[in-house]
């Protein structure tokens, strides 16, 4: 019988796609796989041919329990990021716990992510081995490689000048404010009777001693002392087809590449662009004054709002696969998710970086220091500004060059692969090759 692996995750399809990449790859290598998250992604993944459980509310669920809108929901993150938490994770611990329990009964593995709290609660009640899988270097708070906060742009760069142990100090009370605010978080715990660790449940304490897949390129980042015990940079693991495009929208995207100069892709991945404030019409003024083709992926609730500005130069539509649309562009804005991110370097276009929220700023910055991208911050994207930066970042060949020098090794990487040479070894199952 095939060892079952249950992959558990939560948040955008930035969060899910590196796991059905990681799926399919374990499929194809003989376990039983079952991806357990939102009821929203249910399409995703059976069209895939993989096994779907729901997970926790779907988006409009959380929408109507919070009574606001999109546009609201965004407004808050961008304000607080602790709002992720505190809005759309803790109120539903219970209930993802509980759904969770049928699908990982009989599991030899689970692989949560750094949201799923209740998959790592869930696995260590049942005694099932489990694994976190970390999707950008933010995660693991490093005082070796300090990350990027919105907050304090300032702050990393200066840290890293003063070393670990100062970096220690502050990122420490920065810990102790957030946890403060977890406090859903350790009582849910204490009321499934799960023993007490003494570890920051929402920091070191999402990690096992088993192993942490950390599903990016090593460029951005490497191991450092300070990480979890067995961590496995994986490199990127790339997927990105979808049910929202259609065929229609797909041969006059492909009509409209084939019909002059590479484009500006301008896209805010599938979240941030819910709340796209002024980024989509700076955007088309920007083009414009640079004489440039430009691609706007809008979303689906935006693109009929967003025709009037489609012209011969300008073409609007609500999605497209990047892994097809960005090979195509001559450089990518957007909102420094982490999958548009990995997307962007494969393709090996200069990027300019406009984060909304999180992990974005962190992102963005290890961008920059790589030499592929700029950034500019959301209240400053506005067309004199962003047409200086595009300028800067077309004008200068060095931008250019290193994409392409960057994505060479990216190309070379197969995340889903060696995740599945890990998942492998971790369960005793015979593998060739070598991991990372």
């Amino acid at each position: 019988m095939p060892k079952r692996v249950v992959l558990a995750t939560a948040g955008t399809l930035g969060d899910l796609h590196p796991f059905i990449a990681i799926a399919i790859r374990l499929a194809e290598r003989g376990f039983d796989v079952a991806i357990a998250t939102s009821p929203d992604f249910r399409d995703n993944i059976l069209a895939e041919g993989l096994t779907f459980h729901p997970v926790g509310p779907s988006r409009d669920d959380v929408l109507r329990d919070l009574r606001i809108d999109i546009r609201e929901l965004g407004r808050r993150i961008i304000k607080d990021t602790m709002f992720v938490l505190e809005g759309a994770c803790f109120p539903y611990l219970k209930v993802m716990y509980e759904d969770l329990l049928p699908v990982i009964d009989g599991a030899s593995l689970v692989l949560a992510s750094s949201l799923m709290f209740s998959a790592r609660f869930a696995a260590e009640k049942r005694g099932i081995p489990q694994m976190t899988v970390a999707l950008q270097p933010m995660v693991f708070v490093s005082a070796f490689d300090p990350p990027s906060l919105s907050p304090a742009p300032w702050l990393a760069p200066l840290l890293r000048k003063l070393g670990p142990g100062v970096t220690r100090a502050v990122y420490g009370a920065a810990k102790r404010f957030a946890t403060r605010r977890a406090r859903p978080l350790y009582a849910f715990r204490r009321q499934l009777g799960l023993p007490e660790t003494g570890a920051d449940l929402l920091f070191e304490g999402q990690f096992s001693a088993l192993g942490t897949l950390a599903t990016y390129s090593n460029l951005l980042g490497l191991v450092r002392s300070d990480y979890p015990p067995n961590t496995t940079i994986t490199g990127f693991t790339f997927y990105d087809r979808s049910t929202l495009q259609s065929s229609a929208h797909a041969s006059e995207l492909e009509e409209f590449l084939s019909s002059g100069a590479p484009p500006l892709v301008f896209t805010l991945g599938s979240l941030a662009v819910e709340f796209p404030g002024d980024f989509y019409r700076v955007s088309c003024k920007v083009a414009r004054e640079l004489g440039r083709r430009a691609v706007l992926l809008v979303g689906a609730h935006e693109v009929g709002s967003y025709r009037v500005v489609r012209s011969e130069s300008i073409f609007v539509c609500d999605y497209a696969p990047f892994s097809v649309l960005f090979p195509r562009a001559v450089a990518v804005i957007h909102h420094g998710g982490i999958g548009t991110v990995g997307q962007a370097l494969r393709a090996g276009k200069p990027q300019l970086v406009i984060p909304f929220h999180t992990d974005q700023f962190d992102n963005a910055a290890r961008l920059v220091r790589l030499g592929v991208a700029r950034s500019v911050r959301l209240k400053q994207y506005e067309h004199s500004r962003a047409a200086a930066e595009l300028s800067i970042l077309l004008s200068q060949g060095s931008y250019s060059s290193r994409a392409a020098a960057v994505a060479n090794q990216v190309r070379t990487e197969d995340g889903a692969e060696v995740s599945a040479r890990v998942v492998d070894s971790v369960l005793g199952v015979p593998t060739t090759g070598h991991i990372g």
